[in-house]
This record gives C-alpha cells, structure tokens and sequence, in this order.
C-alpha cells in the first residue's frame, strides 16, 4: 500500500506538470488539443522515470536496462491515452479538457501496472 501511495504523490506531482504544460499550449500557445497533449508527455517523461525509480519503486536495477523497459511501458500507456484521447475528441461531445482528463486516467491504470510488474518488479537472482 505503501508503494501505491507514492505512486499516486510522485504522479500527482507529475500529473500536475504534465497538465501545466498541456493546458499552457493549448490556451495560451493555441496548441491543437493533440500536439499539447503530446509536448506535455513528452516533457513529463524523464521527470516520471527519475521519481518513481527513486520514490515510487526505489530501484536499484541496471539502468539502462530498465529506462528501456519504462520507454516501452511509456509508449505503450501514451498510445492507450492518446487514442481515447482522439476518440473522445473526434467522435463525441465531450469537451476537449475533459478528454485530457479522461483519457489520463487510461495512461495511469496502464502505467502503474506495467511498472509494477516489468519495469521496476525485482528481479529473481539466479
């Protein structure tokens, strides 16, 4: 539970650039919903890895190795949010914040979990 808890803090801290971001391009840059959400990601990346590695999971793996992994993971939860995100956006009624918010909620179940369980899981020694 412990874990969980710092997950939710260091995605919150996250989340909270992430949005800054987003929102910054689409309101005051006049970014497409798309393209902000993309920047704000994108941005949010290196800082998400750095915290959960060292708050969230406080591994002490191989590096490299597991920033590969968390590349993959993020990819795979990004590619999740953005195409709720299109969907939301291109095929109903739903307000285009409120599509931020909703498909960020796809990108954290599906982060949390791959993390957990590949990413940052111990590794058995052999």
């Amino acid at each position: 539970m412990k874990q969980f808890s710092w997950f939710l803090a260091v995605g919150m801290v996250n989340t909270l650039f992430g949005y800054l971001v987003i929102f910054c391009c689409m309101y005051l840059l006049q970014l497409s919903p798309e393209f902000s959400n993309i920047i704000g990601y994108g941005f949010g990346l290196l800082l998400s890895y750095r915290l959960h590695r060292n708050y969230t999971f406080k591994s002490s793996q191989e590096r490299r190795r597991e920033f590969i992994r968390f590349l993959g993971v993020f990819f795979l939860s990004y590619g999740a949010n953005f195409a709720v995100l299109v969907i939301l956006i291109n095929s109903s009624a739903v307000h285009e914040g409120l599509s931020q918010l909703l498909a960020g909620l796809v990108y954290i179940g599906t982060f949390y979990l791959l993390n957990k369980y590949y990413v940052f899981r111990a590794m058995k020694v052999r």
